[in-house]
């Protein structure tokens, strides 16, 4: 009986101390005082804008929950494999690397890795409905035609490496050869690529490089504009999707700030100790 009472009285003490320690609720979710003194010394905030940025993150995953948006192990290690193949290391040298520059366990890595990919799943889930309307996409497309001339053929070099270091400095000096890094001229019908790749081209002018492209297997590609042949107009049905990423991108701020904001709004935030 007597051990009873002890462990009783103990556990009374340990939840009063335990209750004692929250500062607020969000959605009848704790939020500590020792959390708000980490989130101060570890992201340099006041007291105010600690308190905000914890109530964005409980609110956050209090979304990821509702929303059934996880990621699973499997898909993290898959993730690093294919970071490491990107990096031409092994899995092994790649985490030993992460653990000298990022100063964090495995264990931590892989934890920072996973909120990054339900963070991207969460903005994902949120902007894919407000996808910009038939009406607004066709009136983009009439108000700039112009966006949408492109060249019938290019020729370009193209600069390819398995390794993107090497790439970006043969970007820099481009009349130098590059150990590692192999040139090749080509002629590319426009019609034969992508609408986002077509963009892409269209961008840059004679004489500039276009942005590092990821060619998969590990191999990182920039091509040099020599020379631009014809202009046709893209067409509506090739622009569409283009324009569509457009819109969502320079308003996706605006639309996430919002959808917090409305729900922030509808939480039941229970403030128990300043």
């Amino acid at each position: 009986m007597r051990n009873l009472y002890i462990f009783l009285l103990c556990g009374a003490i340990l939840f009063s101390r335990v209750v004692a320690g929250v500062a607020i609720t969000v959605n009848g979710d704790p939020i500590t005082l020792y959390e708000i003194e980490q989130a101060q010394k570890e992201n340099k905030l006041d007291k105010k804008a600690a308190i905000d940025f914890l109530i964005s993150q409980k609110i956050k995953d209090q979304e990821l929950e509702r929303l059934k948006i996880d990621v699973s192990d499997l898909r993290i290690d898959s993730e690093i494999q294919e970071m490491a193949h990107r990096n031409n290391l092994s899995v092994g040298a790649f985490l030993r690397k992460v653990q000298i520059q990022e100063k964090m366990s495995i264990k931590e890595y892989k934890k920072q890795l996973k909120d990054q990919i339900k963070t991207q799943e969460l903005m994902r889930a949120i902007l894919s409905n407000n996808m910009a309307g038939e009406d607004e996409i066709r009136a983009y497309f009439n108000k700039h035609q112009e966006e949408f001339n492109v060249a019938k053929e290019i020729v370009a070099m193209r600069f390819s490496s398995n390794k993107k270091e090497l790439l970006e400095e043969a970007i820099k000096q481009p009349n130098i050869a590059t150990r590692g890094v192999e040139r090749a001229e080509e002629k590319i019908p426009t019609n034969t690529l992508p609408p986002q790749i077509v963009t892409i081209f269209s961008k840059a002018k004679v004489g500039e490089f276009t942005e590092i492209l990821n060619g998969g297997n590990g191999n990182f590609m920039a091509f040099l504009i020599k020379e631009k042949k014809g202009e046709e107009n893209m067409g509506y049905q090739q622009a569409r999707n283009i324009i569509a990423q457009k819109l969502i991108e320079k308003r996706q701020d605006r639309i996430l700030e919002d959808y917090f904001e409305k729900i922030k709004q509808k939480a039941n935030i229970v403030t128990l100790r300043d």
